[in-house]
């Protein structure tokens, strides 16, 4: 089954909550993933450390999943594995 992103919740640092096509609300914690590709100075990830940056996060509704301005965006499949179901 393919996962898309109907919804973004609630957003606190490193951590999204979305739901869902199938119905289900997941909390995605992001924070080690952030810090593990932020490492190099020209990473894309870093805007991500600041958590007002980190908190703009939008849905992208073509695409099914979300992004941020700088370009950033994670494959939904993957925040749904990620993810841990409330």
């Amino acid at each position: 089954m393919l996962y898309f992103i109907n919804e973004i919740i609630n957003t606190t640092p490193y951590k999204l909550t979305l739901k869902f096509n199938t119905g289900e609300i997941k909390i995605i914690n992001l924070e080690k993933k952030i810090k593990a590709r932020s490492k190099t100075e020209s990473s894309k990830y870093k805007a991500l450390l600041d958590p007002d940056y980190f908190n703009s996060v939008k849905l992208q509704p073509e695409w099914e999943t979300i992004y941020w301005d700088n370009g950033l965006d994670f494959c939904p499949d993957v925040l749904y594995n990620m993810g841990k179901s409330i």
